[in-house]
């Protein structure tokens, strides 16, 4: 399909955006209680509007907003001038990555600018953001994330989400292996039928991780995969666990791009990959999904601690893409309150979106937390 023309941007704006979470969502590289997001905003020439989200974890790599801020006033944003080079839908939805890459530009502030052309783009085109991809509309279900805590938070957060109807539970290890063993029996004995995935976050050591799949096998304790057992750089140690460890391994920290996710299955260290449009940007998460299919691998998609906004554009990706084995778009359920309108909704674990064009989301130009900050231009194009 090809549109007789592309939106004509006019600005570009940014605002800091802290949202308060329910609990501390913790991993093994740390903690956050307030998701400190940086919104962004397209704005064409007709006064549609595209948003979009970055959403640095700290905890997770060390990234940060302030970061984010910083490199915005080195980064060259006069192609936004321009139009795409091509009018073919794909052409368009990958323009931004053709100026930019993960490589030079950090993932939270690639994945925001690249999201407010594709929610501007699809606005401007009148389609929801995953029927640029097919007329197929795929279904997923979300898991949720039981974050790193004692055996009684282990136990009270499984029996609270099975009764939410999540069958999907997503255990961040802490990489103590008795704590952790710990909790994975008081999970699996509040919610006994549910699929139990582990993220280590790169919290383990090569000895403390053969001992823990060790013992998993020996309790007798079924997991779908144990997911970033080592920080990113640990190849050989992956491979070493993979040569005992019947539980598949699935990348994350490691894999980045397509170049690393290549780099990973080819030293046969991982059988599969946790795609994040906020670690690698939009573009080259497509890309992603679309080498490990290739590759045969299996495929995860998840996020940093994402509002609605971000997850909603994941979403949008898993209905219009498909062939996910597992979802985890969980975060916006750990938000106490958000200023979003629209976009991702979940009924149980059931994940649902509206068939409004572009992301299907707006602002609530009433919400408490503007008072704290304001819309700060970034660009605009020259008179």
């Amino acid at each position: 399909m090809k549109p007789s023309s592309t939106p004509q941007i006019q600005r570009l704006e940014v605002r800091s955006l802290n949202l308060e979470l329910s609990e501390s969502f913790a991993i093994s590289g740390g903690s956050v209680d307030v998701a400190e997001l940086l919104l962004f905003r397209l704005i064409d020439a007709t006064g549609n509007i595209g948003l979009g989200e970055a959403a640095p974890f700290p905890a997770y790599d060390g990234m940060t907003r302030e970061a984010v801020l910083e490199a915005i006033p080195r980064l060259d944003f006069s192609f936004l001038e321009d139009s795409p080079p091509s009018q073919e839908i794909t052409e368009s939805l990958s323009w931004i990555a053709e100026q930019w890459s993960v490589n030079k530009v950090s993932g939270p502030l690639l994945a925001a600018v690249e999201m407010s052309w594709w929610d501007l783009l699809g606005k401007f085109l009148q389609k929801p953001i995953w029927q640029l991809f097919s007329d197929r509309e795929h279904s997923a279900e979300t898991g949720i994330t039981i974050v790193v805590g004692d055996e009684d938070h282990a136990r009270k957060s499984a029996e609270k989400y099975r009764k939410q109807g999540f069958s999907d539970l997503k255990v961040k290890l802490s990489g103590d292996v008795q704590k952790d063993l710990s909790r994975m029996i008081a999970v699996r004995d509040a919610h006994p039928e549910c699929r139990l995935l582990l993220d280590a976050n790169g919290g383990f050591n090569l000895a403390d991780a053969l001992s823990f799949v060790d013992e998993l096998s020996a309790l007798g304790l079924e997991v779908d995969f144990l997911e970033q057992p080592f920080p990113a750089g640990a190849l050989e140690e992956n491979r070493e666990l993979v040569s005992h460890c019947p539980i598949p391994i699935l990348a994350d920290e490691s894999c980045t791009s397509v170049e690393s996710l290549q780099a990973c299955f080819n030293d046969g260290a991982f059988a599969g990959v946790n795609l994040k449009t906020q670690k690698s940007g939009v573009w080259e998460s497509v890309l992603i999904h679309e080498a490990a299919l290739q590759s045969g691998r299996t495929l995860m998609i998840g996020g940093m601690v994402e509002s609605p906004l971000s997850m909603t554009l994941s979403a949008h990706l898993v209905r219009g893409l498909g062939s996910f084995d597992w979802v985890d778009l969980d975060t916006p359920l750990f938000m106490k309150e958000h200023p979003f309108m629209g976009g991702i909704q979940f009924d149980s674990g059931a994940v649902q979106l509206s068939a409004e064009p572009g992301l299907g989301i707006s602002l609530n130009p009433n919400f408490a937390g503007w008072a704290d900050s304001e819309w700060i231009p970034v660009w605009q194009r020259e008179k």
